[in-house]
């Protein structure tokens, strides 16, 4: 439990949940008052869900990926100067060759945490995306997941993180993992739903 918690503190993940809470809460608020506005039907309560933990997820990505500090930050436990120093321009490119070790015969890599957290990162976002949207082919799914994390590891090294191909891999991979256990369950649901 204690290895828990210091990875969900190391990470920023901890720091993060307010922020994110507050940023979905500020969605179904909004998503209330515009169905009520336009008068729309809204869609099924999976869907709606899924639509609501997509906006917990993107902040939590958001803080863990680029801010690590900006909670600290904003709740004044660093001034602008440490946050800024401790944020931008400090990155670098790298390769570290993970998934080419293990696929190269190093079974070991699978013990390396940063390969399994990069994997693990993407999976809910495999998960919400087609339950958000379910007109999104699987394939759909894992080309947005690609795009995603390409466009969090090219910013990376400018907000004070590396950018590493093995976690646009990692991630991508997390992405399918998350698609496939997604479609599944939906495929599951709409059977159960024919056969009442």
């Amino acid at each position: 439990m204690d290895r828990i918690n210091e990875i969900l503190n190391s990470y920023g993940i901890i720091k993060a949940i307010p922020f994110s809470a507050a940023a979905m809460a500020l969605y179904i608020i909004f998503r209330i008052v515009y169905i009520k506005a336009k008068k729309k039907k809204r869609e099924t309560i999976p869907t709606e869900t899924a639509r609501a933990l997509l906006i917990w997820y993107f902040v939590t990505l958001i803080i863990i990926v680029w801010l690590t500090d900006l909670p600290d930050f904003l709740f004044g436990k660093i001034s602008w100067q440490q946050f800024k120093e401790s944020t931008f321009f400090r990155g670098e490119f790298t390769v570290n060759g993970r998934f080419w070790r293990f696929f190269h015969g190093d079974f070991a890599a699978l013990r390396d945490f940063e390969l399994l957290a990069n994997i693990a990162l993407f999976i809910p976002y495999g998960v919400l995306l087609p339950t958000a949207y379910r007109k999104l082919k699987w394939w759909a799914v894992d080309l947005i997941g690609l795009g995603t994390t390409a466009v969090v590891e090219v910013f990376q090294p400018y907000l004070g993180r590396s950018c590493d191909i093995d976690d646009v891999i990692g991630n991508t991979f997390g992405t399918i993992i998350g698609c496939a256990i997604a479609k599944i369950f939906i495929s599951v649901y709409q059977a159960q739903k024919k056969v009442e």
